[in-house]
C-alpha cells in the first residue's frame, strides 16, 4: 500500500511539484560565497560610516566619510543622519542578513540611494575633470567603483538570503571585511595620491625624503622640489614651505638641501620658508599649521609622493586644515612596492588618530 502510493505521487507529479516549488523560491538567491562577500562589504562601509560620524561628534566639521561618499549639498548634520542611519542598516545587514521584517528591504533601498549619490559623484568628477580643476590619472573615478559595489549590496538584500551555515560563512565575511580593509587604503592611494588637485595657492608644502650621506638628494626629494618648482614658475602657488629634518645618518637637514634644490629649479629665495622639525608627516603638519595660520594662509597645497598624499590629508585634517595635494612627478624607484604596502597600516594609524583624538 506504501510503496502503490509512493507510485502515485511520482506519477501524478506531486513530488516534481514540490521541488520545483523549492527551486523557485531559491532562484532569486544570491551564491553564498558571494553573498557572504557582500555581507563582509556591507560591513565595511557600515562601520567606516558609523566610526566617522563618532570623528564628527568629537571634532564638529570634520567630515571622514567624504573619503568614500560626498553627500553634498545636504548640510552636514542632514548627511551624519542620513550616514548614520545607512550605517546601521549595512552592520545589522552584514551580521543578520535574514532577520525577519522590513530592514532587508530598507537595506537595499539605502544601498540603491548611495549608489545613485555615488554616481552623482563620479559626474561631478567628470565636470571638474573637464573645467581643469582636476588632473586624474585615470579616467575612472573610485565613486564608480563604490556605486558597483553598493549595487551589489542592494541587489543581495534585495533577494532571497541563503541560511547562516557557521563557521565557513563568518569566515568568508570576516575576509570580505578584511580585504576591504586592505584594498580602501590602496585605492585611495591610486585613484585620490595619483589625481593631481591642481588650483592656485598661497603656499605649498614640500614634504622631505632621504638625504644621502654623501649629502645630494635622493630621488624622491628631487622629484617633491622639482614639482613644486613647476608649480611655482607656473604661477599656481605664491610661496614654498619646505618641511624637513635631520634624520639618522643625515649629513645634512633636509631642508637645507631642499632650499638649495629650489633656488636651483627657478624659485626665489625669498619665496621660500622652511620648516626644519618635519621628522615626520604628523610633525610636518603638527608644524606648518601654525604657521601658515599665523600668516593668515588659508588655501594650501602639499606636494609628496602619491602613495604618502592619503596619509598627509588626513594628517591636516586632523588638525582642521584642508589642503589640496599634488603628487609629485616621480621617477619609479626600486621602494616604491615596499612603499606602497607600507601605507596601507599607516593609513588607518593616521585615520584612527583623526577620528578617535
Amino acid at each position: 500500500m506504501t510503496s502503490l502510493a509512493h507510485t502515485t505521487r511520482t506519477i501524478t507529479g506531486r513530488r516534481p511539484l514540490a521541488a520545483s516549488r523549492a527551486r523557485s523560491r531559491t532562484a532569486g538567491a544570491t551564491a553564498p560565497w558571494l553573498h557572504d562577500g557582500l555581507r563582509g562589504v556591507a560591513l565595511f562601509f557600515g562601520l567606516f560610516s558609523l566610526l566617522n560620524l563618532v570623528g564628527l561628534l568629537r571634532t564638529p566639521g570634520f567630515d571622514a566619510n567624504v573619503w568614500w561618499i560626498d553627500l553634498r549639498p545636504l548640510p552636514l548634520p542632514a548627511s551624519a543622519v542620513v550616514l548614520a542611519i545607512a550605517g546601521l542598516l549595512f552592520v545589522a545587514w552584514g551580521l543578520r542578513p535574514a532577520a525577519a521584517g522590513r530592514r532587508r528591504p530598507a537595506t537595499a533601498v539605502t544601498a540603491g540611494a548611495l549608489a545613485v549619490v555615488a554616481v552623482r559623484n563620479a559626474v561631478t568628477f567628470y565636470r571638474v575633470w573637464h573645467l581643469g580643476q582636476i588632473r586624474p590619472w585615470m579616467p575612472l573615478p573610485l565613486s564608480l567603483v563604490f556605486a558597483v559595489a553598493l549595487l551589489a549590496i542592494a541587489w543581495a538584500a534585495a533577494g532571497t538570503a541563503p541560511p547562516v551555515r557557521g563557521r565557513h560563512t563568518w569566515l568568508r565575511v570576516a575576509a570580505a571585511l578584511l580585504l576591504c580593509g586592505l584594498l580602501f587604503p590602496l585605492a585611495q592611494q591610486v585613484f585620490f595620491g595619483k589625481t593631481d588637485y591642481v588650483r592656485h595657492v598661497q603656499t605649498t608644502v614640500v614634504l622631505g625624503a632621504e638625504v644621502h650621506r654623501d649629502g645630494h638628494a635622493s630621488v624622491s626629494l628631487r622629484d617633491r622640489v622639482r614639482t613644486a618648482a613647476q608649480l611655482y614658475r607656473a604661477g599656481l602657488t605664491d610661496r614654498l614651505l619646505m618641511s624637513g629634518a635631520r634624520a639618522g645618518g643625515e649629513p645634512v637637514n633636509e631642508t637645507a638641501v631642499m632650499r638649495t634644490l629650489a633656488i636651483g629649479f627657478g624659485v626665489p629665495a625669498t619665496a621660500i620658508d622652511v620648516d626644519p622639525r618635519g621628522v615626520n608627516t604628523a610633525a610636518t603638519a603638527r608644524d606648518t599649521v601654525p604657521m601658515l595660520r599665523a600668516a593668515g594662509v588659508r588655501r594650501v597645497a602639499v606636494v609628496s609622493d602619491f602613495f604618502h598624499l592619503p596619509r598627509v590629508k588626513l594628517a591636516y585634517q586632523r588638525l582642521g586644515l584642508d589642503v589640496t595635494t599634488v603628487p609629485s612627478r616621480a621617477h619609479r624607484i626600486p621602494q616604491t612596492t615596499r612603499l606602497v604596502v607600507r601605507e596601507i597600516p599607516a593609513f588607518w594609524v593616521y585615520y584612527l588618530r583623526a577620528v578617535l583624538r
